[in-house]
């Protein structure tokens, strides 16, 4: 995964493990090829001391498909109506600080997603889930099986 250098290179770098191994809820992410050369990353906690008060996103998993480098950015938050603008400001730094350390590889071929740590409470045609979708941020969901939906 060369693709996966300028990643490294990050300040992510050092934070970065094989699998899922980072992402401590299995029961809300999960791969279905469990063979597959996943890599993880804790965002959150990776990036607390040099951020403390940013709204920091949670998780980024990284897969070779095809051999093109796909990302999820993952989010696992209550899903209620009063939580949705955190996150769109969530993903909206974690997009600031791909930019500003100029990680070009993330900026193409991701997508981002919101796993509800307990059970989905929002309407899906409301406006606020226009709204993240407008963000480009799928979800709320239950459960997300990261290589599944990062074929595209």
């Amino acid at each position: 995964m060369d693709q996966m250098q300028p990643i490294m290179n990050s300040s992510l770098g050092p934070c970065i493990k094989n699998g899922l191994q980072v992402i401590g809820k299995p029961d809300k992410v999960s791969l279905q090829e469990t063979r597959t050369n996943a890599k993880s990353v804790d965002i959150d906690s990776c990036l607390k001391e040099d951020y403390p008060n940013e709204n920091r996103w949670d998780y980024a998993v990284f897969i070779d498909i095809d051999d093109i480098l796909k990302t999820a950015f993952i989010e696992i938050h209550p899903a209620n109506e009063s939580e949705v603008d955190e996150v769109i400001k969530k993903a909206q730094w974690m997009k600031r600080w791909i930019m500003d350390n100029q990680i070009r590889v993330i900026t193409e071929n991701r997508k981002f997603f919101w796993v509800s740590s307990g059970n989905v409470k929002i309407t899906k045609n409301s406006q606020k889930i226009r709204l993240l979708h407008k963000q480009g941020i799928e979800g709320p969901q239950e459960h997300l099986v990261v290589d599944k939906e990062l074929r595209f």
